[in-house]
């Protein structure tokens, strides 16, 4: 058992006790995840079942998920600084001889992110969501690495054209997208993170493998109430005496399988990138929802909520790993989105509004 993330000897021993492996295929990433706990296999392969496409694969990564009582240390961490809007110590990082440890305080679990064989110790069975947030760190590396932009956006897919929804947390990017997967002929791409990649005059998207994270607001008044389900009845009952207010910012999040909820062959991970969407809209606006085209040559500013920095857990080529607040200019992301068209959808919060206008632009 690890009891020292800053003991390499123990590292090494932790890592050889992972005797149980599986394969996740994203692309032409595959990532290998080796563990001491096989359940934890079965559970992520549960999660990713929709990407679990055996094909040509260009690079493999080995992930070792180690499980066990997170780690008691008394450590001198450093703070990641949150992004504007988010309060509270969330994590810290330590840079040591075998990579760059980051701290998630509120579970204990501890990630040693580094170019190869990256580790992940602590409760993993407890903490699934970051174990899947960490294994989706590999793959945002590699295309990060690939001179590819980050964007906060999820997305869907149309016969390869791929409409982004982009805005900062608690802004109705997850919920806006499910509602616009009521169209069947929609693909899932992304929920939450989006890369972007010029080439041949076009943007290629490429969608990080994470499910939508949702809050029980989304569940309870998903159309047609296709999602309630998910949400327990005796949540349904307290969640129901919430004003509209208290629901928006309720954060208790549940994840929906896609293909569970809207049918198989719902999920892709690319395609073109056709359209974005910057949502500027308000609960309590007067004004009607509308949907505008926006000349970014005249308002660079509005893709602000796109931009995403990397984070503590990115690294370059060369094994670096940069400035935590760094993130690509504005100017960076409109040239890149030159062939895009960039829509704000604005006025009064109203999803069902926003899937007529949405139908719209997938005719042009």
């Amino acid at each position: 058992m690890l009891t020292n993330p800053l003991d390499n000897h123990q590292i090494k021993l932790a890592m050889a006790d992972c005797q149980h492996q599986a394969s996740l295929v994203f692309g032409g990433l595959k990532v290998v995840v080796h563990t001491n706990e096989k359940s934890l296999l079965d559970e992520l392969k549960d999660y990713y079942k929709s990407y679990l496409i055996v094909g040509e694969t260009t690079k493999t990564i080995n992930v070792y998920a180690i499980h066990q009582p997170a780690v008691e240390d008394s450590l001198d961490w450093l703070d990641v600084p949150r992004e504007a809007g988010k309060q509270g110590k969330k994590e810290g990082y330590l840079d040591s001889t075998a990579g760059r440890w980051i701290k998630k305080f509120k579970t204990g679990m501890l990630m040693l992110q580094r170019q190869r064989d990256p580790v992940v110790v602590g409760p993993c069975l407890d903490n699934l969501a970051q174990i899947i947030n960490f294994v989706n760190n590999q793959f945002i590396n590699t295309y990060l690495r690939q001179d590819c932009l980050l964007g906060h956006a999820s997305g869907y897919c149309i016969d390869g054209d791929v409409t982004a929804i982009a805005a900062g947390s608690g802004g109705g990017k997850s919920t806006l997208m499910l509602r616009c997967l009521e169209d069947s002929r929609r693909q899932f791409l992304t929920n939450d993170r989006l890369l972007m990649q010029v080439a041949d005059q076009q943007v290629n998207a490429i969608g990080v493998a994470k499910l939508p994270r949702v809050n029980p607001g989304t569940l309870l008044h998903s159309h047609q109430e296709r999602l309630k389900h998910i949400l327990p009845d005796d949540q349904q009952v307290a969640v129901q005496a919430l004003t509209q207010q208290e629901l928006w910012v309720l954060e208790q999040k549940y994840d929906v399988q896609i293909e569970d909820e809207y049918g198989p062959g719902r999920v892709t991970l690319t395609g073109k990138l056709k359209n974005l969407i910057m949502l500027d809209w308000t609960l309590n606006e007067a004004q009607p929802t509308q949907l505008n085209l926006v000349d970014l040559n005249q308002e660079p500013d509005a893709i602000e909520g796109l931009r995403k920095r990397p984070g503590p857990f990115y690294q370059d080529d060369e094994g670096d790993f940069k400035a935590l607040t760094e993130c690509d200019s504005v100017e960076k992301y409109c040239a890149a989105l030159q062939s895009v068209k960039v829509y704000r959808l604005s006025g009064r919060i109203d999803f069902d509004k926003a899937f007529e206008l949405i139908a719209e632009l997938d005719k042009s």
